[in-house]
């Protein structure tokens, strides 16, 4: 059975995705660069990161969804996953 590692990244829409960006820089001290924040914690396998990205209300990237998020999980073995 595969395993869940961690979450490879979080996704939603923002109204104003830049300016939230800012606030989460300023008050929760981290960095958010174009693509959003990256993190790469230490229980990750190598070279595997975190993405935390504010996307525009109008974005496509989501579909065929509808959701205003999505987030991806890593795991161990995708392969026994998809079994």
């Amino acid at each position: 059975m595969a395993k869940v590692l961690g979450v490879g990244g979080i996704f939603f829409k923002s109204k104003n995705p830049e300016e939230l960006g800012a606030w989460y820089q300023k008050w929760l001290n981290f960095t958010v660069e174009s693509h959003g924040a990256v993190f790469k914690p230490d229980a990750l396998p190598p070279g595997a990161v975190g993405v935390w990205t504010p996307f525009k209300s109008s974005t496509e990237y989501f579909e065929p969804s509808a959701k205003e998020f999505m987030f991806n999980l890593v795991i161990d073995d995708l392969d026994r996953a998809l079994e």
